[in-house]
């Protein structure tokens, strides 16, 4: 896949099937823009090509400042592997979110040979979101190109988009996410030294600092995961909370892997992959009931990653 951080930075102006977005999470209906985007550039025998943004618009311009589902790395990552030959990573900020809906076409058109543009139904272009689906049709059919309409993707909860998904991660329905994903949620981060109190109860925990700074973490409690270190994949149980049943202060992020110990992990990176919602974070009036209730979380966890329910 050829990347490209600026538009001008393409030479020879490509024949492309183009789709833009933030592609915040790549979930299913961002997967069925680039699926018809892909479709219809091996029809035409030109190249499929995305334009995304880092950051995205939402963490610029929002009235509250999102959080990205994913870092620029994953995302590059998860649309090499959706087989696109071209994607252009534009830097957002607010001076760029200030280009006029022509002038930013114009610029497009300049450095693109542009046969189809693909598009969800509300999707629009620049400042103050003046681009919509109507003015996009009129402006296709003056410069020559065509203009591709694709459905929202929807569940039982609705129209899937970043949003909502970022809702359901806030109250910790970790299986919603995935649906809507069509993956399992992970966060990446370093193993740092903690307090070893995982270590005493008998099940030692890896300290995880996530790599994005402002990095959106699922609900306080405790989850079924599976963990990826040094290239090893293994079931694990992941605690997100304060420790209430040590009084203290601020979130934690620890995972303990089940039935192998970790030893002498400071400073390496692993990805925690969520797939199950086993209880809330709750506090212990005796250690020994903590250790009982560490134990039984284990066992669910077990059962929960078998073969046909998670590939572990």
């Amino acid at each position: 896949m050829e990347i490209y951080q600026r538009i001008d930075a393409i030479k020879d102006r490509p024949a492309v099937v183009l789709a833009i977005g933030a592609f915040d999470g790549v979930h299913r209906g961002h997967r069925a823009i680039i699926a018809r985007v892909c479709e219809e550039a091996r029809r035409r025998g030109v190249k499929s090509m995305l334009m995304t943004f880092s950051p995205t618009p939402r963490e610029i311009l929002g009235s509250e400042k999102e959080i990205a589902l994913m870092k620029a790395d994953e995302k590059i990552a998860m649309i090499r592997d959706l087989n696109v030959d071209m994607l252009c990573i534009r830097a957002f900020n607010r001076h760029f979110s200030g280009m006029s809906r022509e002038a930013f076409m114009a610029r497009l058109l300049k450095y693109l040979d542009l046969k189809a543009l693909v598009a969800g139904p509300d999707h629009h272009i620049g400042k103050r979101h003046e681009g919509g689906i109507a003015f996009l049709q009129n402006y296709a059919l003056e410069h020559a190109f065509d203009l591709l309409i694709v459905p929202k993707s929807s569940d039982a909860g609705g129209e899937i988009s970043s949003q909502r998904i970022r809702q359901a991660l806030k109250q910790g329905r970790i299986e919603d996410v995935n649906a809507m994903l069509g993956y399992s949620y992970r966060i990446s981060g370093t193993v740092i030294p903690g307090k070893k109190r995982g270590r005493k109860l008998g099940y030692p925990t890896l300290n995880v600092k996530p790599h994005l700074e402002r990095c959106l973490i699922p609900a306080c409690g405790v989850y079924c995961v599976r963990l990826t270190l040094d290239g090893r994949e293994y079931p694990a149980v992941c605690n997100i909370g304060t420790r209430p049943t040590f009084a203290e202060n601020g979130i934690s992020l620890e995972v303990h892997a089940i039935g192998v110990q970790l030893e002498q992990q400071y400073g390496k990176t692993l990805e925690i992959h969520f797939e199950h919602y086993v209880r809330e974070e709750r506090k212990f009036d005796k250690e020994a009931d903590l250790i009982s209730r560490i134990g039984k979380d284990i066992e669910t966890c077990k059962t929960y990653l078998t073969e046909e329910k998670c590939q572990v």
